[in-house]
């Protein structure tokens, strides 16, 4: 038997299965070998449980006869993997595909409720069971109640289904950016031109080159490049994107890439996340070593709601809800009212996949990314503290040849 989820998980069950076995009756008890982590062997039946990590190839050849994976719906390969499983499964395997379900993913997007879909109609070999949080001996309504009385309502309908609807049904939720106004951002969205730089970093887009005596600002949300990308959004003044930085690299390339648009783009005002370790830590200290110039002073919230000042010593953007929060609803009004004009489409998808659950706060949905957006946010403040352009004096004189 083959048991996929994510590592953590895949152990658990593992720990599962060695507890089971070491408490049945002694004459059904065999030797354990191998008897480790994440893999327990049955010799006498030449049997045996492994644990894989969710990854796109997991599994992938296998010869096991039973494949269990747990929590179906958070595997972030779900699809691709259970694809890659179907010939084991064809050959006369079996696939039990456990999971809760998450509110905020709507059927377009959950390959676990897709499948309990088909199953449910009966459009698929698979068999559907459904169990209800009451099912279990001990719970009732004042249990359900206790339990559940510090949950928001996304949490408790995932957690604690009741019915197929609850386990099947996506929250109530409204989009957290103008619908209308994005599908007009979309339509001015446009191809990045050619460029040397673009060349050398793919991940870098030039929409415009730069101007001579225009001012520009520069915003950076960094990673590591592993699980999430970076963002570095480049607009001019008036809020008109020319360049951008977006994909999956290092820390250290990133800052190189910030500075190399600052420099580009005639000294930029610039911020970017920073912090004490980390992508934010890589970063500050990198830009600190290129001494990029231009760099904002760190910008804090004052005590009073929705102001902001900048502090000075620090530099960077020193992250807290506060200022994201104020971040956030300065970029949403920004977009309702076209004060920003994003030129990658793909941005402006990540705008729209930004819900408010019904009674809950602004949230981005699983899985997906706001890298884009809290770049954008940054950009969005920045613009408050940037220098306007200064129109050069135009004089006259005699031509000396």
């Amino acid at each position: 038997m083959l048991s996929q989820a994510e590592d953590p998980e895949a152990y658990d069950l593992i720990s599962k299965c060695k507890f089971i076995d070491d408490n049945l009756p002694g004459w059904m008890r065999s030797k354990r070998d191998p008897d480790q982590r994440g893999s327990i062997g049955f010799p006498d039946s030449s049997g045996e449980i492994r644990a894989l990590p969710s990854t796109e190839r997991a599994g992938r050849s296998t010869d096991a006869t039973i494949v269990v994976c747990d929590e179906w719906e958070y595997h972030p390969y779900a699809e691709i993997n259970y694809g890659a499983l179907r010939p084991t499964i064809s050959a006369g395997g079996q696939f039990i595909g456990l999971s809760t379900a998450d509110p905020m993913k709507t059927a377009e997007v959950s390959f676990f409720k897709q499948r309990y879909t088909k199953a449910k109609i009966g459009d698929s070999d698979f068999f559907k069971v459904f169990l209800p949080w009451y099912i279990r001996p001990g719970r009732d309504q004042a249990w359900y109640d206790r339990e559940t009385r510090d949950m928001p309502s996304w949490q408790k309908q995932g957690e604690y289904p009741s019915s197929e609807d609850d386990l099947l049904s996506t929250l109530k939720t409204r989009k957290f950016f103008s619908p209308e106004a994005l599908i007009l951002l979309k339509a001015e969205c446009r191809a990045h031109i050619k460029h040397d730089m673009s060349d050398r970093y793919p991940s870098v887009k030039i929409y415009k080159l730069p101007v001579i005596g225009k001012h520009y600002l520069i915003a950076n949300d960094p990673s590591e490049g592993r699980e999430d990308p970076h963002a570095i959004i480049v607009v001019d003044r008036y809020g008109e994107q020319v360049a951008e930085s977006h994909g999956y690299t290092t820390a250290d390339q990133c800052a190189s890439i910030h500075d190399m648009l600052v420099r580009l783009y005639n000294s930029a005002f610039n911020t970017w996340e920073t912090g004490p370790g980390g992508a934010a830590g890589i970063v500050t200290n990198k830009l600190e070593e290129l001494k990029t110039p231009n760099r904002c002073a760190s910008i804090i919230v004052s005590k009073r709601p929705f102001e902001l000042d900048i502090k000075s010593g620090k530099k960077g953007w020193w992250t807290s809800k506060a200022l994201k929060d104020v971040a956030w609803e300065k970029l949403e009004e920004s977009v309702r009212l076209f004060q920003i004009m994003p030129r990658n489409a793909d941005c402006i998808e990540e705008f729209s996949s930004i819900v408010v659950p019904e009674g809950e706060d602004v949230r981005k949905p699983r899985g997906g990314h706001d890298d884009y957006i809290d770049a954008w946010a940054r950009i969005c403040v920045l613009m408050g503290f940037a220098p306007m352009d200064k129109i050069p004096a135009i004089t006259s004189g005699f031509y000396k040849g």
